[in-house]
């Protein structure tokens, strides 16, 4: 291959010059005084040499992937912070040029980098170390990132469906909103190829079910299709989430015969309690998730969660049988019990799918800011 002799001449330049930096590196750590600085003007002519012959390297192998490799490698070099308007360098001036232009040594329009750990490594250092964890922020870098991908059309469908799935599959709450940023930018919007009909619709359908409750969103109400408040306490009287006027809501839906239900629910009550007991405005709004009236009443009683607002979706068709007054599973993604949502006094959500002790640490967390 003509790539080989380069490859080798440039590893055993490499290797040598690491092999003369490596006492100097050593003997840095104890040196003091004039001998420090001797030691640091050498490793900085052998840092020179490396990249004099970098560049030299890469002037003559232009058409070579290895020296693809190694501009991949070769970290932005950050110039001098500008002063800011007290005289003093911009501390955020390096980490915003460094981010800026954290791209420019790499090649997207080469599919080949896909098969180097380089690219894996620096999407991965891109998106969760030099990016604040924070669904907005995540999606401003998703979409850059993106763009440079769309060099090369198989760059684009990996980088895309990296984002999508690795943000989908996320274990901290809130970061399935880039999830459902990425369908609502990239995939319904037929950008997306290599997904065929059928695939795509589950994905949309999915970042649909999603997309309501994202935290920061205003919970949805309980509304029927006509906009009509249904969901009845056990003497049928109608709730809404807005009539509440507390601090904060703890919404929890739940299955009354669910046995996880039936263990979780007083750890629940217990920390809710705790909380308001130390101060805290808290209501409390119970959905119970099956029709059976009679189970219901029963798990309240024996809950002991009568102080709470318990409500159900209680209602028939026209031959009787238990029919649903709205989509509110979806818009809640119930699929399982119990779920926790906590939500604020305007009813925008905190918190979701959260744990009794997730409650606690949350709001904890909230009275010190």
């Amino acid at each position: 291959s003509k790539e080989n002799p380069p490859f080798y001449e440039y590893l055993n330049f490499i290797t040598e010059m690491q092999k003369q930096v490596t006492p100097i590196r050593k003997q840095l750590e104890t040196a003091q005084g004039d001998a420090k600085k001797d030691l640091q003007v050498k490793a900085q002519e052998i840092d020179e040499k490396v990249k004099a012959y970098r560049t030299n390297f890469l002037s003559k192998n232009a058409d070579k992937f290895f020296s693809k490799i190694i501009m991949a490698t070769t970290e932005v070099e950050i110039p001098e912070a500008p002063l800011d308007s007290t005289g003093n360098p911009d501390k955020n001036f390096s980490y915003l040029f460094y981010k800026k232009h954290f791209w420019d040594n790499i090649d997207f329009s080469d599919e080949r980098m896909l098969r180097t750990p380089i690219f894996f490594s620096k999407m991965d250092q891109y998106l969760e170390k030099l990016t604040a964890k924070h669904p907005d922020s995540i999606n401003i870098s998703a979409d850059i990132l993106v763009k440079n991908a769309r060099a090369n059309e198989v760059v684009f469908q990996y980088v895309v469906s990296y984002i999508t799935s690795t943000y989908e599959r996320s274990k901290i709450m809130g970061m399935d909103a880039v999830f459902v940023h990425m369908v609502e930018k990239y995939y319904i919007t037929n950008q997306c190829n290599w997904v065929d009909s059928t695939e795509l619709v589950k994905i949309a359908d999915r970042a649909q079910k999603i997309a309501p409750n994202l935290i920061g969103r205003k919970a949805a109400e309980f509304y029927d299709f006509y906009g009509r408040p249904f969901m009845q306490d056990t003497l049928g009287i109608v709730h809404t989430l807005n009539e509440i006027n507390a601090d904060y809501t703890v919404l929890v839906f739940f299955g009354p015969t669910c046995g996880h239900c039936k263990k979780e629910m007083p750890k629940i009550k217990h920390d809710v309690d705790s909380l308001i007991a130390a101060g805290y405005d808290i209501k409390t709004f119970a959905v119970a998730t099956e029709f059976d009236k009679k189970e219901w009443k029963k798990f309240i009683n024996d809950q002991k969660i009568g102080d709470w607002i318990n409500v159900a979706d209680i209602n028939h068709d026209a031959e009787g049988n238990p029919v649903a007054s709205s989509d509110w599973r979806d818009k809640y993604d119930i699929y399982s019990t119990p779920v926790i949502y906590l939500l604020d006094k305007e009813k925008k959500i905190i918190a979701k799918r959260i744990s009794h002790t997730q409650i606690v640490e949350i709001l904890s967390r909230l009275a010190k800011i």
